[in-house]
């Protein structure tokens, strides 16, 4: 190595700038690689959270409710997300100075924190459960999406792979009328993709292929019921189940194991990725005042108080993430992430509302002079689900644009402000890392990351000229969920039954309707309500009638 870096020592001016950097990235190349890890944790849970946050847009149409036996699944059901409103922007670094101050007292009044770590693992163990086991179960599904898609192409055709007729074919089923098709491909008779589509197995183990992808993307039934308590029903996968097993084991183990750095981290990544699609700035301002608020916040607590540094490198929990390395190794807390992150998926969000805004038309004829558009004449597009189809987007992606309409559609979209905001979260962690390593002393990483990621969206909306659409987008807490409309004498708690008269509905205690409103569901409930009478506990897994395929999974 001294003779190569010797070249560099001549007389050119460049030669020896392009010396210097060369050995100081060999003589730091441990450093080097553990900030390399750093910005890739960083930036995982944000990406793949940001996604998994995408739900329908207000500029695309509410998808139409399908008769039971239609083709198609039923939709998900919407997570109910927890908007921010401007009194955050004050509530928020208030909030976190008293209980970041609380922990920094107790520490010190403890003297030793053993005690204060083992009640918030166990406070965080059982958070970790839920948050670790939803990304695993959600990892799992997206996994089995490439490996058992709905649908491939190859560079000529789009081929639909049909459980009911355990067939590939050459255009979509009708569930309700499976013998509705263009066309059987009589060498594709085994579920796999690709060239792997064309490997001719034996019937029996083809029958059990089939059996498997069903295994792996049907979904099942959930009934709970205690007496006096709660009422509960719902759809889960094998997937979910794998994922909740995950998520016990990797607690247990990270509470057996001395608290290894990478369980600490792969906990970190459960909660970021759980906290993004449950926390939404709502506006684009609002996220902003809230940013600016945490942006002083952080430099006072790390600048001017020793609260920050005591606390977290007293506390042995899974509140940051951990990178081993040279020295001491570092850590990013999870503030770090979920904060700004949020900020990027709502961007992540305004990119997919843009992309149904410019798919907008309109039935209104051009006057002169032009005049206002009626909102009523606006034709909105039919959404479709933009996340969890990442197998199914590698596998088409070599189809023609136009050849077939297929659900990875809904996940090609322009993502320009995403983009934007990540690569301004990037570059924010470049300048944070370089200033730490100069002046050797932690930084209040909010400071780089919420001016970097705030000058890159804002900064993009200018240069697009969308500052104002930017300023004006809400998703209000709802989701852009318009109320359902009175029509023809419909009231509050009534509903029109197939002879078209109003059915009145009743609810109260004992009386729950899960995510829909159709009259089938409703009756089913009540009937399981008058089962749940010869009951006091009742925990069940029931396959579907119909058997169909689950819902999309996220990510």
């Amino acid at each position: 190595m001294d003779a190569f870096f010797s070249y560099f020592q001549g007389d050119s001016p460049f030669l020896q700038s392009i010396g210097e950097w060369s050995y100081l990235i060999y003589t730091q190349q441990e450093l080097i690689q553990m900030y390399i890890h750093l910005i890739l944790a960083a930036v995982f849970p944000i990406y793949i959270g940001a996604h998994a946050s995408l739900r329908r847009p207000p500029s695309a149409a509410v998808p139409k409710k399908k008769a039971p036996g239609e083709d198609g699944d039923d939709e998900d059901e919407e997570v109910k997300i927890e908007g921010m409103t401007p009194s955050d922007a004050i509530l928020f670094p208030i909030l976190a100075g008293i209980t970041l101050g609380g922990l920094y007292l107790v520490i010190k009044w403890l003297d030793d924190p053993k005690l204060l770590n083992k009640i918030l693992n166990v406070y965080f163990s059982g958070l970790g459960v839920f948050g670790v086991g939803k990304l695993a179960a959600d990892c799992l599904n997206v996994a089995t999406t490439f490996v058992f898609p709905n649908f491939w192409s190859s560079a000529s055709e789009t081929y639909f792979i049909e459980p009911l007729l355990s067939q590939q074919v050459t255009g979509q089923v009708n569930k309700a009328r499976v013998q509705v098709h263009r066309k059987f491909v009589e060498d594709k008779t085994n579920p796999f993709p690709g060239f792997m589509s064309s490997i001719q197995f034996s019937p029996a183990i083809n029958k059990k292929l089939w059996s498997l992808r069903a295994t792996l993307k049907n979904h099942w039934i959930f009934k709970a019921y205690v007496h006096g308590v709660f009422t509960a029903k719902g759809n889960i996968k094998l997937n979910d189940v794998l994922g909740f097993v995950i998520g016990v084991a990797t607690i247990a183990l990270y509470n057996m194991n001395g608290k290894a750095w990478w369980l600490t981290n792969i906990m970190g990544f459960g909660f970021c990725y759980g906290t993004l699609q449950l926390m939404s700035p709502t506006t684009f301002w609002t996220g902003t005042l809230v940013l600016a608020g945490l942006f002083i916040y952080d430099i006072v607590m790390v600048f001017y108080t020793p609260l920050m540094i005591t606390v977290a490198t007293s506390l042995e929990v899974p509140i940051k993430l951990v990178f081993p390395g040279p020295k001491r190794g570092s850590m990013l807390g999870l503030g770090d992430v979920v904060l700004p992150g949020i900020m990027m998926a709502l961007a992540l969000r305004f990119d997919l509302y843009l992309h149904y805004l410019r798919k907008q038309r309109t039935t209104s004829k051009p006057t002169i002079p032009p005049r206002a558009i009626d909102p009523d004449t606006i034709i909105r597009a039919a959404y479709v689900e933009a996340t969890g189809q990442w197998g199914e987007r590698f596998w088409t992606r070599l189809a023609k644009k136009g050849d077939a309409d297929t659900v990875a559609d809904g996940a090609r979209f322009s993502k320009v402000y995403f983009k934007a905001s990540l690569v301004g979260y990037i570059l924010a962690m470049l300048v944070t890392l370089v200033v730490m390593n100069v002046f050797n002393h932690a930084q209040p990483a909010l400071l780089y990351l919420v001016p970097g990621v705030l000058t890159a969206l804002w900064g993009t909306a200018l240069v697009r000229g969308e500052v104002g659409l930017m300023w004006e987008y809400s998703e209000d807490g709802e989701w852009g969920l318009e109320p359902l409309k009175k029509t023809d004498g419909e009231e509050a708690g009534e509903k029109k039954g197939e002879d078209g008269t109003l059915v009145k509905e009743k609810t109260g205690p004992g009386m729950a309707i899960l995510g829909s409103d159709r009259l089938e569901d409703v009756a089913e409930i009540k009937k399981m309500n008058e089962e749940h009478k010869h009951h006091v506990f009742l925990f069940s897994l029931e396959a579907p009638k119909d058997g169909l395929m689950a819902k999309t999974p996220k990510i």
